[in-house]
């Protein structure tokens, strides 16, 4: 666990932007457990991760400048999605992206499914994976990029529904 530090800024993939705010060892019915606690401001939570699970949930450090420029790039392509295609098998193939915890993966679902919605409304699950991806895009451009929420938000939307 020398990779992260209390302080830290990171991105955990199910639940976007977060910090590091302790480095805790508990006593679970397996035995003694090391672990970080992260705050989740968005989403006003905080959880603990046990640091095994750490290594498997693709959590990272947020992007840098460089590849923020890379995100903004991929942001600006075609996008690609099958109309043809079931909502349902889209959602999985989106959640999969998200989840992966590559940012590039996560710019191309948010690219993706807004540019969908423009053309047709996104069921439940696509709407709530936007949603989501889409903040989390924001908020880890924000740091890096030295901005506000809110300009990065500009940014990215006026890239998106153009």
């Amino acid at each position: 666990m020398t990779e992260f530090k209390v302080g830290q800024d990171i991105v955990y993939p199910k639940y976007g932007l977060g910090k590091i705010v302790a480095i805790k060892t508990k006593t679970l019915p397996r035995g003694r457990v090391k672990g970080v606690e992260i705050k989740f401001p968005a989403m006003h939570m905080k959880v603990w991760v046990p640091e095994e699970r750490l290594k498997n949930t693709k959590v990272r450090k947020p992007v840098s400048k460089y590849m923020a420029r890379k995100i903004f790039a991929t942001l600006k392509k075609r996008a690609r999605f099958r109309m043809g295609t079931k909502a349902k098998e889209r959602a999985l193939q989106y959640k999969a992206k998200v989840l992966s915890g590559d940012p590039i993966d996560l710019a191309e679902a948010v690219r993706d499914l807004v540019r969908l919605s423009t053309k047709k409304s996104l069921n439940v699950r696509e709407a709530e994976i936007a949603n989501t991806a889409s903040r989390t895009l924001v908020r880890e451009l924000a740091l890096a990029m030295g901005k506000t929420v809110e300009a990065v938000k500009e940014e990215v939307d006026s890239i998106l529904y153009r």
